[in-house]
């Protein structure tokens, strides 16, 4: 055996077809392979009872010491067989000449792709294709006579035409779905063959960045004009289209199948929501389990909703989700959230109900805290004198969003107010900071949109408490969050609102008592005037002006609307709780402090 010094010999770079890229701090080379780096190794094929277990690898071949021709001619011989063949054929001269002209192979596409084997095959279980890819994602029979396209003919004959047509959409789009042969148990399958791996992995990489299908299509037909692929051609939005559906049947089968993995799984738990898409309304469902040491929570999946948005028709489309993907449902499913509407939460014939009905054990209802919050906080500051603080102020931000000149000259634009609560914060927010110059243009322009020193006052006193707000929705929407945990960030909020506005509770002998002048009362609570007073100049000298350019009248007004302010949003806030009972009340019993997969 050759000792393990042996040095390098510059005559084998030649012999060999090798190359020192570089050199450690002792000297020692580090010595490449030229056939690796500029033609790849040799694809082999994996054959039953072949010899050869493993696939062809793609990396590039270093030698260090020991550099013997034994090491070399066994690389060489092993991995690019017919080019050593050749390269031992040829003269010194055509040896120097040989790697000149050759690309590095590792800047070509081809060295990520086994070109040998391009192509997957999938095998997916009947009622995931049947019931959910060809069945829930389409709407074959919502036909009516008003939206036939042809005017002159009768409304049956366009209809059938109309329904003509979309049967022949779906088989078009469910094309790469093949009946397979049924398993020894009977159950029935299909499958998929991708014949263009490429081409289908790069589909779904545009699709899932956010792109639409047609627009994966065209960036797809540039990269194969720009990068010179024709394996990329031929491609359109249907095709696209087809891979989208085989990539969800896959996903949903994978989950499905661990669902049913009994040692991994023993339950989990849903969460819904409904909402609207260019006019689609959909329903978004998603999964909650633990696997392997990990709380996962995934998006199930969005299924369009055709009918009418009851209770029934989203349970008997859930059901018939759940049984296609995983039978024993019933069995396992231990928790079921939703947000307040009352067909999510109806105590008779709400969906949530149905499915805590349809389930085997006892099921933990949960309505999402930072919904309740949302309700809350929007709730409080609709009854700030009357409705009319909130009125004005989105009043007021479209009409500033409609002053082009404005936005030009300020270089921003008045965020929109809409029925989330976090962008009431931002609109508040810009208000603020921009006052002086939107004061000067509203009065320049439309004097009659200028908001009163009672209206800013109320606006500086409640800001740090709608910031507050939205911190915690923040915090509370943290994924890694357990339900049990968010009561302590709620508890925080209150304490917080609570401190800011120095809150006192009138115990009995003061709520029989005339009303001190050293405080401002409302309901079951007070607070000091000059907390109050302090607490408006602590937001800065704008907010100080505006309060003291009020009469007495009006002060003790916007002083009053505070205090409403804060106390009902203090003791709306008490009652957040995630856990409902049967009637969709706060649940008196707390979430179990562990998790499914630590039992």
């Amino acid at each position: 055996m050759p000792p393990r010094t042996t040095p390098f010999q510059s005559k084998h770079c030649l012999e060999f077809g090798l190359e020192i890229v570089s050199r450690d701090q002792h000297g020692n080379p580090m010595v490449r392979c030229n056939f690796c780096t500029f033609e790849g190794r040799d694809k082999v094929e994996i054959t039953e009872g072949g010899t050869r277990k493993r696939k062809s690898r793609v990396d590039v071949k270093y030698f260090t010491k020991p550099f013997t021709p034994l090491n070399y001619r066994s690389h060489l011989n092993g991995q690019h067989k017919e080019s050593w063949e050749a390269y031992q054929q040829m003269s010194t001269s055509a040896k120097k000449e040989y790697f000149n002209d050759k690309i590095s192979s590792t800047n070509t596409l081809h060295v990520h792709m086994d070109l040998t084997s391009d192509s997957i095959e999938y095998t997916i279980k009947a009622p995931i294709v049947d019931t959910i890819i060809g069945g829930l994602f389409f709407n074959a029979e919502a036909i009516q006579e008003e939206d036939c396209d042809d005017a002159g003919e009768d409304a049956a004959s366009a209809a059938s035409k109309k329904i003509n047509k979309l049967a022949k959409q779906k088989n078009n789009a469910m094309l790469l779905f093949k009946q397979g042969e049924r398993a020894s148990n009977g159950a029935a399958s299909y499958t998929v063959v991708i014949k263009n791996t490429m081409r289908y992995q790069l589909a779904i990489d545009h699709v899932g960045a956010g792109m639409s299908f047609k627009q994966t299509a065209l960036a797809i037909g540039h990269a194969k004009n720009r990068a010179q692929v024709p394996k990329l051609a031929g491609i359109n939005d249907l095709i696209v289209g087809q891979y989208v559906r085989v990539q969800v049947a896959v996903a949903l089968q994978r989950i499905g199948d661990m669902l049913n993995n009994d040692k991994q799984v023993w339950a989990f738990s849903l969460a819904g929501d409904g909402s609207t898409h260019r006019g689609q309304s959909f329903f978004d469902l998603r999964l909650r389990l633990y696997w392997h040491g990990r709380l996962l929570n995934l998006h199930l999946v969005a299924l369009p909703m055709f009918d009418c948005h009851t209770a029934e028709n989203m349970f008997n489309m859930i059901v018939k989700l759940l049984d296609a993907l995983f039978p024993k449902w019933r069995a396992k499913l231990i928790g079921v959230s939703s947000d307040g509407e009352n067909t999510m939460t109806g105590r008779h014939r709400g969906l949530v109900t149905r499915l805590v009905a349809a389930a085997e054990y006892n099921v933990m209802r949960v309505w999402c805290a930072p919904h309740q919050i949302d309700i809350i906080a929007k709730k409080c500051a609709d009854r700030i004198d009357g409705g009319t603080w909130i009125k004005f102020a989105y009043s007021y931000t479209v009409y500033l969003r409609a002053q082009f000149n404005l936005i030009i000259e300020m270089g921003a634009k008045c965020p929109k107010k809409t029925n989330r609560w976090v962008h009431l914060g931002n609109v508040l927010k810009f208000l603020k900071e921009n006052r002086r110059r939107l004061m000067t243009h509203t009065e320049e322009d439309r004097p009659d949109m200028l908001p009163s020193d009672a209206w800013w006052t109320v606006t500086y006193a409640i800001a740090p408490a709608i910031d507050a707000i939205n911190i915690a929705f923040a915090q509370l929407q943290n994924r890694s969050l357990l339900m049990a945990q968010q009561e302590s960030h709620i508890i925080a909020l209150v304490a917080t609102i609570s401190t800011m506005f120095d809150l006192e509770l009138i115990d009995r002998v003061d709520a029989v008592a005339e009303e001190h002048e050293n405080f401002v009362r409302f309901e079951t609570m007070r607070i000091r005037t000059d907390h109050l007073i302090i607490l408006i100049e602590d937001q800065g000298s704008m907010a100080r002006d505006c309060f003291l350019r009020l009469d007495v009248a009006d002060k003790a007004t916007v002083l009053k609307q505070i205090v409403a302010y804060a106390e009902t949003l203090v003791i709306e806030l008490q009652g957040v709780r995630a856990e409902r009972d049967d009637s969709n009340l706060p649940r008196e019993q707390d979430a179990p402090p562990v998790l499914p997969g630590q039992l």
